[in-house]
């Protein structure tokens, strides 16, 4: 049966990585808008763009691999990021996410482990967007209504959950959904691994490393707008980028789909004075450097490198079965 749930999990990683990397071109790269911004744009921006973005990456995984740290202790990490990187493009789907709490899983760390610094992984992202809308809003007259509606929503969430009528109904919802898929005890451990992440060491070092990967993607926006020709002050395009950003994270659509493009394409042509067929062009481009190309490079690492639950085993017990193997195979001749 363990060896069953073990080949679903591995399948099950293999078509979520699969098809979030078609999704990330079929999406970005097959557009006409996207082929018209190629060929007016000046490659000679584009190394660094791409340089930014893998440093962008190697800065998250970081993150992640703190995140991980008290669950991971007896695991190299080089595994950590491995597993971080490859589970970049099912990212792009639906609860994405979750693979890499199914990576964590193939090398060693329990769902309901692993699934903590993934959640809290990506609240960080959500977290230091909204203080930079709600900073950004103090002077940018035109971001204050989206600043509001967000922070309205979020109040109305605050509030319900300060009743306790309503945080006794959710958690009983939760323990009852658990008990009905028998995993009472993984709901447990999920809970008390909360605390465990959220150390004034972790908390700072996440901090730290957080604005530093979004500060990499602020400048690929900017050599991106370089590249076709268009130069704008940091102030404005900050708020070009984080508002946009954090309209599409909070959106419950994977990626920001739809929303991110649309939304920034808005804000560069509105507060930056941006044509809008240039604004349209350095987003597409934007858009596949940032999420396709990651796609790209997290399913070749995935396919190329990541061993599954040989990951979870020490070089001696690879070797214990291997000599094994060896040993059934030769038995049968």
């Amino acid at each position: 049966m363990e060896n069953n749930k073990g080949k679903y999990l591995k399948y099950g990683l293999h078509a979520a990585i699969l098809i979030g990397l078609i999704w990330a071109a079929v999406k970005y790269v097959n557009g006409a808008e996207v082929l018209e911004a190629l060929q007016s744009f000046d490659y000679r921006y584009l190394p660094f763009m791409l340089a930014l973005t893998l440093l962008y990456l190697a800065f998250k995984s970081w993150r992640f691999a703190i995140l991980m740290s008290p669950f991971a202790e007896n695991i190299p990490q080089r595994v950590v990021h491995l597993a971080y990187i490859s589970g970049q493009a099912a990212t792009l789907l639906p609860g994405g996410i979750a693979v890499r709490a199914g990576l964590m899983k193939q090398a060693g760390v329990p769902i309901a482990e692993g699934s903590v610094p993934v959640a809290v992984h990506s609240g960080w992202d959500q977290a230091v967007f909204l203080v930079g809308g709600m900073i950004a809003a103090l002077w940018f007259t035109a971001a204050r209504p989206t600043v509001l509606v967000i922070l309205a929503v979020l109040g109305m969430v605050a509030v319900l959950l300060l009743v306790p009528q309503t945080r006794r109904w959710l958690a009983n919802l939760a323990e009852r959904i658990a008990a009905r898929l028998h995993h009472e005890a993984q709901w447990q451990l999920f809970l008390d691994s909360i605390p465990k992440v959220f150390t004034s060491k972790i908390v700072l070092g996440c901090l730290l490393i957080t604005l530093a990967a979004l500060l990499f993607d602020l400048i690929i926006l900017d050599l991106t707008l370089r590249g076709l020709g268009q130069t704008i002050p940091y102030p404005v395009l900050a708020l070009a980028f984080i508002l946009p950003t954090m309209l599409g994270r909070i959106v419950p659509i994977p990626g920001g789909v739809g929303v991110t493009e649309a939304s920034m394409v808005g804000f560069l042509t509105a507060a930056a004075q941006t044509n809008t067929d240039l604004a349209v062009a350095a987003v597409a481009i934007y858009r596949v450097v940032t999420v396709v190309f990651l796609a790209a490079v997290g399913a070749l690492v995935y396919f190329l490198f990541w061993r599954g639950e040989k990951e979870g085993q020490r070089p001696d017990e690879i070797n214990q079965t291997k000599r094994e193997a060896a040993h059934a195979s030769h038995s049968d001749l």
